[in-house]
């Protein structure tokens, strides 16, 4: 009995230990996507609602004149569900999933309401980092140019063949001091 008691406080400890799971890590696609979301749910225009504040990791607090008054709406973003639950008057609530590209960074969302007309996906996009802008801008180049690079920097590695100087080194036995 003993073993069994120590045995469920174990998991029990475990359990409170380890906390909610992490959602993503790119606030900026995740106020994206809750402000899409509300604007889907509320049929209005997203520019309508407002980002208030970050309540805690991956939730945050959103407001929008609705119903001739201000409304606040709190929207909880996890790995595959986006929560949406009103606060004030409005006792709404929505669990919506949605897919988290990893390879572009992006939350794709299939979510229809009965009240509005819109039915195409919501994509909402990570800003992309300083690495991402710069292997773009490797991969944006022509072929023959990055091969050519490549080739450039063998070149400068490579020791001389034949007795031939690489651009800018003496040949053997020559001064390096111009002739007079």
């Amino acid at each position: 009995m003993r073993r069994i008691l120590i045995a469920l406080s174990l998991v029990l400890a475990l359990a409170s230990v380890s906390g909610p799971a992490r959602a993503s890590d790119f606030m900026d696609m995740d106020i994206c996507l809750g402000k899409q979301v509300l604007g889907r749910i509320l049929c209005k225009d997203p520019q309508e609602i407002n980002y208030v504040a970050k309540v805690k990791d991956n939730i945050y607090l959103f407001s929008v004149f609705y119903a001739k008054q201000e409304a606040r709406f709190v929207v909880g973003i996890s790995n595959n569900k986006i929560r949406v639950q009103g606060k004030e008057f409005l006792k709404l609530t929505r669990t919506i999933p949605y897919d988290f590209d990893k390879a572009s960074k992006c939350g794709v969302v299939e979510y229809s309401s009965s009240e509005c007309t819109r039915t195409d996906p919501i994509v909402c996009c990570s800003e992309k980092t300083d690495e991402d802008v710069k292997e773009e801008k490797f991969w944006d180049r022509p072929i023959p140019d990055l091969l050519e690079e490549d080739l450039k920097k063998a070149l400068e590695v490579l020791p001389p063949e034949g007795g031939q100087p690489v651009q800018g080194q003496p040949q053997k036995g020559q001064d390096a001091s111009p002739a007079k």
